[in-house]
């Protein structure tokens, strides 16, 4: 498996935080973990499935895929290749016009979201594309064709922040209260943007902290005490809700992203 990732344009920037090309040689099985953003994927190789217990179910080609609660294990056929348009949290919200929390825990087919002859010609751009860079200048054209003429919500961007600087572990009560607002208006303009609500938002950024961080031979503890969970035994409970599995083994699997 090669990732190359490129980065967005001045432009997109600020609502994308990179684009990813993605192609596998042989059949490869990943467990994909919740990204802190939406991500749009535009397969022009192979196919992809997502396996749920005993079933798999092939995924559309062109998809849009919400905020998660849980880990996917996903199979990529031999010879599959994808360009990938990972948004930054709230980022989505500048080309799509549906409320973002309606996707969370989903993948959609791009032509649910956007008019099909718009999803046929990236379709068909990124297919005939020569090289990435090609790959990725089409994916940014469609983006920036489909930008909105709005104010990104600034309250929520500062919640964002929050969060982010606080690796997650942060009370949303005491967020919105230094944000001068009450909670529940604060949750639903956060989960109409981002995705998901602020707490689901808090424990993806915490568990992400510590996978991103993790090194062998470093101590989970230490990590997850630092992410902001009470005790091991929290950070564990936690860690197998997302991905069913114990960390200490899945980080040392390694087949994650």
């Amino acid at each position: 498996m090669t990732m190359t990732m490129v980065a967005p344009s001045a432009r997109l920037a600020p609502f994308v935080r990179a684009f990813m090309v993605v192609e596998v040689r042989d059949e490869t099985w990943r467990v994909r973990l919740p990204e802190p953003g939406l991500v749009l994927g535009v397969r022009y190789r192979g196919s992809a499935s997502v396996l749920a217990g005993d079933a798999s179910a092939r995924l559309p080609d062109l998809t849009l895929t919400g905020l998660a609660g849980t880990a996917r294990r996903m199979r990529t056929a031999a010879g599959g290749g994808v360009v990938l348009a990972m948004f930054h949290p709230a980022g989505a919200t500048q080309f799509f016009a549906e409320p973002l929390h309606e996707l969370f825990d989903a993948t959609v087919a791009l032509d649910q979201l956007v008019q099909r002859g718009d999803v046929d010609r990236v379709a068909s751009q990124v297919a005939d594309a020569a090289d990435h860079a090609e790959r990725v200048a089409a994916l940014e054209a469609f983006l920036v064709a489909r930008m909105r003429p709005q104010q990104p919500d600034r309250l929520v961007a500062t919640a964002v922040g929050a969060i982010h600087e606080a690796r997650g572990g942060i009370r949303i009560g005491a967020l919105a209260k230094a944000l001068a607002i009450s909670q529940d208006p604060l949750e639903k303009r956060f989960r109409r943007v981002v995705g998901a609500s602020p707490k689901q938002f808090a424990s993806l950024l915490r568990l992400r902290y510590v996978v991103d961080a993790y090194r062998p031979g470093a101590s989970l503890t230490r990590l997850a005490l630092d992410a902001g969970y009470f005790d091991q035994s929290h950070f564990i409970r936690e860690f197998r809700a997302v991905t069913g599995e114990a960390p200490g083994r899945f980080l040392r699997v390694g087949e994650h992203r």
